[in-house]
């Protein structure tokens, strides 16, 4: 009975198996017609391009038991995807193929990986990269993965719709033994802008999609999009992170401490974005082995491997013009050379107008222009601004690696007034200058070792002389600000396993600051000091995937010239809860020993009135910081939420540091000192769908100032505080074409009212009873950019260009951007002389386009 009941069964099986078999045969037929059949069998519906096939024939043989085997056989045989909508429809896109290269490297030194096997996943295509870790694979398909393994590394796979089909990219292994700092969120607000396992926000200029106000990449202006990071002056440089001052921020390029980051007087940084490989952002969290500073550090770094091939680019817009080389002259040894220049002295641009008008208001400049009748004066201004950078690679050996960086930025002004049929004119000359130079030499000295030794030297020059003559009375003041440090790194990475990486390392450098600040005959004030500073530092990193990630680290600062040592511990954790969640937490304590004061006697000119001084001098006290946070990061389907809580506070400010109005006129030569303190949380919502991206930070923070001897002891709101700050941005991909729209929005920034005027000593002051009692006017700004990319041969070699576009201020909205007072005299009705007050307003950038072009080979 049993064996009758399985050979029914059977036979019962083979016969509704047959039955739900279908037989398609198709000999040189329509593809057109075949889908019509397959729509009515099926009971679907097939969308596609009528043009996707035109009239084209095939030979199609098929017998299968659903529609899906059917539909698999003809994405092969046509080249076609199919995306199932839902039961009923199905569309039908043409499969494009592409053709990638790309040069294959080692993750640590930067060497290249011959014999590294590229394959692609689906159609099992491959190939092997060259002696250089070059690599090419022709007529891959859009939909297919592309696979990159070499022994004892890391395998990758790369959807290769997402790759760059326009240029070779560089692809890095990570040895299995060597642990690096891993990428979280590969594009965090959009392409080129990453997210590492250590806290740290890694911008790649050369992977950079626009940004809504830029034509092309500004690093420092970049950063400004990221929440907790303002620049309430409008501009690239005067970053705000956490509530700190410009000074507090610690900013390396290749290793070198820059003391000067812009140029235009704030207008766009310094540094070339086109040779530079990537900048790092912390906000907190920071590593032991950056000192120094109490805020945020930013450390730029440019290529460090030798060019397999000479490339290069030159480009054009309408404040400046660039160009750079990256130039191989063997395996083993190449240069990186590059160069930027303002445009000004040889043509005018509604660009460099506008931005001139913005830098230059309440100045002498425009403040000449406005006491004579028009026409009536004659005026002259000489300005530029050039950055040239230049490093040499040399790859000694599998395990040696020397590179020897030197950048040049130099700002220079000269301004001549005159007033026609009198004997009045002045004469302004200011010059601002940072060189550097940077000598590292990396050693690996096995798969779990490796040291690194730099020599660094920075050099600032900042000096200003301004004339006036006043029929046969002459005027002159003068001011220079120099800086020169020298240093020395040793640090270590010792793997202890692959979890656990021991980092150590001893600093130690020399700073040499000096001011010569002089008033005609009145004053004249000099200092020159060096104070030399050791600092040790270690760190414990441990990494397991998925799970955990933590930096444990100490560092140690002896100022020499305070006798003083600050201890600073530092710590970075993260918790994976899940695949799509993490929370992360931070403390660190930071010190300071040369920072910025608002430099009173020589500001007439209106520019350049911040000095760098070392601690003790002008009453500056060494700065201390501590800093705490607590966040968490969600991903999924698109989406994005990173959510940061942080308490920071600084102890050893000055009020001449911080540049406040006088508020106790009978103490002038008392410099009260106080502390600061911030608390906020930043937050970063992102949504990503196909080739559109939107994204909103916002940050909502108070800055509290204490001086027990200022404003009756009470607690004040500091001078950059902003309540609420919110970037909403917008970008899209079309083709070759990119487009991004950018609102900004926050709090005015708080002011004091004056109450009156008082004389003492013969000198007119104006009273306070109170500071940043007062905000200005909510600001607001809406920016566009939109960019082409193009190539005039077919050719894989051929040079690529480039058409940028960006609107700053496209409603034209006119902010408040800082508003002060100063005495005027006038004749009252009766004839008698008196004082009264005159409010100055800083207003923001009107509209302001760029246009920009530039080639690349």
């Amino acid at each position: 009975m049993k064996t009758l009941f399985v050979l029914f069964f059977g036979m019962f099986s083979i016969l509704i198996t047959a039955q739900d078999i279908q037989s398609f045969n198709y000999d040189n037929k329509p593809v057109h017609d075949i889908l019509m059949d397959l729509e009515k069998v099926y009971e679907v519906k097939f969308g596609y391009e009528s043009t996707s096939f035109g009239d084209k024939l095939i030979t199609f043989h098929i017998n299968a038991s659903n529609l899906g085997q059917i539909l698999s056989k003809l994405e092969s045989q046509l080249n076609v995807i199919v995306d199932k909508i839902n039961e009923r429809w199905y569309v039908i896109k043409l499969n494009h193929t592409l053709t990638i290269c790309g040069h294959i490297k080692d993750g640590v030194n930067n060497t290249s990986l011959q014999g590294t096997s590229v394959i692609t996943k689906l159609k099992n295509k491959g190939t092997i990269s060259n002696a250089e870790g070059f690599f090419e694979l022709n007529k891959i398909n859009e939909s297919d993965t592309l696979q990159i393994s070499f022994l004892g590394f890391r395998t990758i796979e790369l959807p290769v719709k997402q790759l760059n089909h326009n240029q070779c990219e560089t692809y890095k292994l990570v040895p299995e033994s060597y642990q690096l700092t891993e990428v979280v969120i590969n594009e965090y607000l959009t392409s080129g802008i990453e997210k590492t396992l250590d806290g740290a926000i890694k911008i790649n200029p050369n992977d950079l999609d626009i940004l809504s106000g830029l034509s092309e990449p500004d690093i420092l202006q970049s950063t400004q999009l990221l929440p907790g990071i303002e620049s309430s002056s409008e501009t690239a440089s005067e970053l705000y992170i956490r509530g700190s001052s410009p000074d507090q921020n610690l900013i390396l390029w290749d290793g070198i401490k820059m003391y000067n980051s812009n140029h235009f007087f704030g207008t766009i940084s310094a540094f070339n974005p086109y040779i530079t490989k990537d900048a790092k952002i912390y906000k907190s969290g920071t590593k032991a082995q950056y000192g120094d500073r109490v805020s945020g550090v930013l450390d730029i770094s440019t290529d460090d491997e030798v060019p397999t091939k000479t490339e290069g680019g030159f480009g054009l817009n309408m404040t400046h013009g660039d160009l750079y080389l990256k130039i191989p002259f063997s395996k083993k040894f190449g240069i990186l050379l590059s160069g930027r220049r303002s445009i000004n002295d040889f043509v005018t641009t509604p660009t460099f107008n506008n931005f001139s008008k913005k830098v230059y208001q309440n100045t002498s400049i425009t403040k000449n222009q406005t006491y004579f009748e028009p026409g009536s004066t004659q005026n002259e201004e000489d300005f530029y601004f050039t950055d040239v950078t230049l490093k040499m690679i040399a790859q000694l050996s599998q395990k040696d690696h020397i590179s020897i960086s030197n950048i040049l930025t130099k700002n220079k002004l000269d301004y001549r007034f005159k007033v026609i049929d009198r004997e009045i004119n002045s004469n302004d000359q200011l010059s601002i200058q940072n060189l550097g130079t940077n000598t590292t030499w990396e050693r690996h000295w096995n798969d779990n070792f490796l040291s690194k030794t730099q020599l660094y030297y920075s050099k600032y020059d900042l000096s200003y002389n301004g004339k006036i003559q006043v029929l046969e009375e002459n005027y002159s003041s003068s001011k220079e600000n120099n800086i020169k440090e020298f240093g020395t790194i040793f640090h270590t990475d010792w793997n202890l396993n692959n979890k656990l990486t021991f980092s150590n390392g001893y600093q130690y450098f020399v700073s040499q600051v000096s001011y010569d600040f002089a008033q005609g005959g009145f004053f004249n004030l000099t200092n020159n000091v060096k104070s030399p500073t050791h600092a040790l530092y270690s760190q414990l990193n441990y990494s397991k995937p998925d799970k955990w990630y933590f930096d444990i680290g100490l560092r140690a600062n002896h100022y020499t010239y305070s006798k003083l040592t600050k201890l600073q511990p530092r710590l970075y954790i993260e918790r994976f809860i899940g695949k799509n969640f993490k929370i992360k937490a931070s403390a660190e304590v930071k010190s300071q020993a040369v920072n910025q004061i608002l430099e009173l006697e020589t500001r007439n000119f209106g520019l350049e009135s911040q000095v760098w001084v070392l601690t003790e001098e002008y009453s500056s006290p060494i700065l201390t910081s501590d800093q705490y946070s607590l966040g968490f990061l969600f991903t999924k389907n698109g989406w994005l939420l990173d959510i940061d809580a942080y308490h920071r506070q600084v102890d050893g400010l000055t009020s001449i540091a911080r540049g406040f109005e006088s508020v106790d006129a009978e103490n002038l030569n008392f410099i009260p000192r106080g502390e600061s303190t911030t608390k906020g949380i930043d937050v970063l919502l992102k949504k990503k769908i196909n080739k559109y991206s939107t994204w909103l930070s916002y940050t909502h923070s108070t800055t509290d100032f204490l001086f027990p001897k200022l404003n009756q002891g009470i607690a004040f709101k500091g001078n950059n505080d902003i309540t609420h700050s919110l970037n909403w941005a917008h970008s899209y991909k079309w083709n070759n074409f990119q487009f991004s729209l950018g609102w900004k929005y926050r709090t005015g920034i708080p002011y004091s009212k004056p109450t009156g005027i008082e004389t003492l000593n013969e000198i007119t002051l104006i009273k306070y009873t109170t500071h940043n009692d007062y905000r200005l006017p909510d600001y607001h700004r809406l920016d566009f950019s939109a960019l082409y990319e193009f190539k005039l041969s077919k050719k894989n070699d051929s040079p690529r260009w480039k058409l940028g576009l960006s609107i700053l201020n496209l409603y034209g909205r006119k902010n408040i951007l800082r508003k002060t007072y100063s005495s005027v005299n006038t004749t009252n009705s009766n004839g008698e002389q008196i004082s009264t007050i005159n409010e100055i307003n800083n207003v923001s950038l009107k509209t302001t386009p760029n246009f920009m072009l530039r080639f690349s080979f």
